[in-house]
């Protein structure tokens, strides 16, 4: 059952009296009546200055709040826990581990008897890491998103967090973006089935059973097209762009019943997301049904001063709250200053009492009413970090993508390797933004760990930095017994998330000097390229004989990656964001629409016509396609056709397995309307398959698309009309033979 079922209210009586005095005793079962009687009685007894601090989300080192801190930089002096016994605050962020987190509670619990929401970051790591949600996407994988959330819950109430600030919805176009990393990349339709898997892995069947968390989809919406790929930039969209690119992932969080969301920090066509009531209000609320708690970003009330729609704090919540926002984070100017708006009639008191509604719904919901404390033994029996690891490592072979394979890789027995770069041996440089970077918590594993463990013979000499000089001669003395070399390319970590936006995509330092001093020797080169994003690297394209796509793989990708590359495993990833030529031709995106002159490429002007969309001194094509990944093995595609068959179009092909070694091909099928009445992108991924195959072996592959998903958005409808559409079945975004259908009505 979903624990979030909408607009529960309308379908019980809310505040029944007779029910009043029995509402805060703990319910076997709760049905959305009971939560909404027991959300009335707590409600009717609040102070209006209760009900205020409901509505507030502060830090544990608030100084307002906190007269000391501890050791450990979290507060928890004797000032902070009478102010949460008063109700001062509603929610804390970050991690304090458990003792802490019942400390803070049982003050909540003795005083107010309001239970805390602690929440986190906690994106792609609690105890464990695992790639950086980018990299996961690339897996394609919705059973193995979900596996990871849900392994992820109990570790993260483990460390005293009962509610995860994500996942990260925005669709990300433009690779400069730092926050590109804590996505599912390019596509609306991958995205949200990716958050949908992650809020159903974090939340569980029953989110009130202990062993799960809330979930919030972030960052609603649009931030992922920031002008520029600048962090917190304004965003300027059409309407029926934001309906179809922007908003699916979230309305799929909604239906998956996530029980929180975050606006983003931008200001969508003028107006801030915090403070945006078209959004959060007709939107959210209205369209999708959303009943949950909505959470500003960090600081966002205040920032809206700082975008200059408000003059003071006093204003800025005001636009906030009427505009739909539940709770601050941080910032403070709803506890500060909202009871005088109130008293001028500026902020309606139903206006207050639907936020808190909204925020003790997510509390019971959440079942911490009925048990607000953690028991640490008791979840830790629960987690198997073993198991956690190993989950980890498939994660990791998973998400890496073999971009390029000139029969090098796997790699051949005997054969002496020259491991090189100081990445090849880091295991810090695995983790990725918004990880847990304390590397006493688990077990982590370089390249250079994972070859040895996967019995390779390897000699690793770190050599050069990624962002520094490359002594040419070193490198060739390095390698010089060697039978193959495997060099580690891309950027730091450190260069990607939030506030860390690039101008420059091409490989930095002197990287590239490595590729040439080994195409010298005549040695194959294996480029393992690590990265919180899409770089551009067409030169190393050029010399590496075989290219693996790392990614930020987490504590566990060294293992992952080993396995790829020696053949325990097969490549199993695919690019969900193109890779450009360069970062002159961002934001770079499969589903551009198309233009009265398209590009059209020859041996004459491999750079595009002239007097078309191109550029004239790089193609506008990417490097590798959304969509593109390589196995060890080829297919052959046959007999493809589309059909319309009642509701769906069911598309049909033979796959087979023209290879020597066992594989799985990702089978997509995109489409394109060849009239309608506004300019429609050149391929819309409308579906996709995983297909495992022995050497040899042939099968039929039928994926069925919904027709009413082929609409698009005009003058604020969803149209679909009749008439004759374009569609590939194909290996990646630009691949494939075209065939056609037709909707008739």
């Amino acid at each position: 059952m979903k624990h979030l079922i909408l607009a529960a209210a309308a379908s019980c009586a809310v505040g029944v009296a007779a029910a009043a005095t029995d509402c805060n005793k703990p319910q076997a079962a709760a049905t959305p009546c009971d939560i909404e009687s027991r959300v009335e009685a707590t409600l009717s007894r609040l102070t209006l200055d209760e009900k205020l601090g409901q509505l507030w989300q502060c830090h544990w080192k608030t100084a307002k709040v906190a007269a000391s801190e501890d050791a450990s930089g979290l507060a928890i002096s004797e000032k902070f826990l009478e102010n949460a016994r008063r109700g001062r605050f509603g929610s804390l962020i970050g991690k304090a581990g458990v003792e802490k987190y019942n400390a803070v509670q049982k003050a909540a619990m003795e005083g107010v008897g309001i239970p805390l929401l602690i929440g986190h970051d906690m994106i792609h790591s609690a105890t464990t890491c695992y790639p950086i949600p980018l990299a996961l996407s690339c897996a394609w994988d919705v059973d193995l998103w979900e596996r990871i959330a849900a392994a992820m819950a109990p570790e993260s109430i483990a460390l005293g967090v009962n509610w995860t600030f994500t996942p990260m919805l925005d669709v990300a176009l433009d690779a400069r973006w730092g926050r590109i990393a804590e996505g599912g990349g390019a596509d609306p339709l991958l995205t949200g089935l990716m958050g949908a898997a992650l809020v159903r892995g974090f939340q569980g069947e029953n989110l009130a059973d202990g062993r799960h968390i809330a979930a919030c989809a972030k960052h609603y919406v649009a931030y992922g097209a920031a002008q520029g790929g600048r962090d917190y930039n304004k965003v300027e969209l059409a309407d029926s762009t934001l309906r179809e690119t922007y908003l699916p992932p979230f309305k799929k969080a909604v239906e998956a019943g996530c029980a929180t969301i975050m606006p983003a920090f931008h200001s969508y066509n003028g107006i801030p997301c915090s403070a945006n009531s078209y959004l959060l209000k007709d939107i959210l609320r209205t369209e999708y049904g959303f009943d949950g708690m909505t959470i500003s970003d960090y600081n966002a009330v205040l920032e809206l001063i700082r975008h200059n729609v408000a003059a003071d704090g006093a204003e800025a919540a005001a636009l906030a709250i009427n505009a739909g926002i539940d709770m601050e984070m941080v910032s403070s100017f709803f506890p500060d200053t909202l009871k005088d708006s109130i008293a001028k009639g500026i902020v309606d008191m139903k206006t207050v009492d639907d936020a808190v509604r909204n925020v003790l719904r997510t509390k019971y919901r959440l079942g911490l009413f009925d048990h607000p404390y953690i028991d640490e033994g008791e979840i830790k029996k629960g987690i198997d970090l073993a198991a956690n690891r190993a989950l980890a490592r498939e994660a990791a072979r998973k998400s890496c993508v073999l971009l390029k394979n000139n029969g090098i890789l796997p790699l051949r027995r005997p054969a002496h390797i020259a491991l090189l770069g100081d990445i090849s041996g880091d295991a810090y440089q695995m983790l990725g933004c918004w990880s847990t970077k304390d590397l006493s918590n688990f077990e982590n594993a370089t390249l250079l760990e994972g070859l040895k463990a996967d019995g390779a013979d390897v000699a690793y000499t770190g050599l050069y930095t990624l962002t520094g000089r490359v002594d040419v001669a070193a490198v060739k003395a390095a390698i010089a017994g060697a039978d193959i070399v495997i060099a580690g390319f891309g950027d730091y970590w450190e260069n990607s998330g939030e506030g860390n936006s690039v101008a420059r995509l091409e490989l930095p330092g002197e990287q590239l000097k490595v590729a040439e001093a080994v195409k010298e020797t005549g040695k194959p080169l294996v480029a393992v390229v690590f990265g919180g994003r899409p770089m551009a690297f067409p030169e190393l394209a050029g010399m590496a004989d075989a290219i693996l796509y790392a990614w930020n793989p987490g504590g566990s990708g060294g293992w992952g990656l080993a396995d790829v590359l020696t053949g325990i495993s097969e490549p199993w990833g695919r690019l969900t964001t193109d890779m450009p030529r360069a970062t002159g031709t961002c934001p770079q995106f499969y589903s551009r629409t198309i233009t009265g002159r398209e590009a059209r490429y020859d041996a004459k002007f491999p750079n595009g016509r002239p007097y078309s969309s191109r550029y004239v001194d790089v193609p506008a094509t990417a490097l590798y396609p959304f969509g593109f990944g390589l196995a060890y093995t080829t297919f052959a595609y046959s007999n493809e056709s589309a059909t319309v068959d009642g509701d769906n179009v069911v598309f049909t092909l033979d796959v087979k397995n023209t290879g020597s070694r066992h594989g799985t091909e990702v089978v997509q099928v995109y489409v394109h309307d060849e009239v309608a009445k506004t300019v429609r992108p050149r391929r819309e991924l409308k579906g996709f398959q995983r297909v495992a195959l022995a050497p040899g072996e042939t099968k039929k592959v039928e994926i069925a698309v919904p027709i009413d998903s082929l609409g698009y958005w005009v003058n604020g409808k969803y149209t679909l009309e009749p008439g004759f559409w374009t569609a590939w079945i194909a290996p990646d975004s630009d691949s494939g033979k075209p065939i056609h259908f037709e909707i008739a009505k």
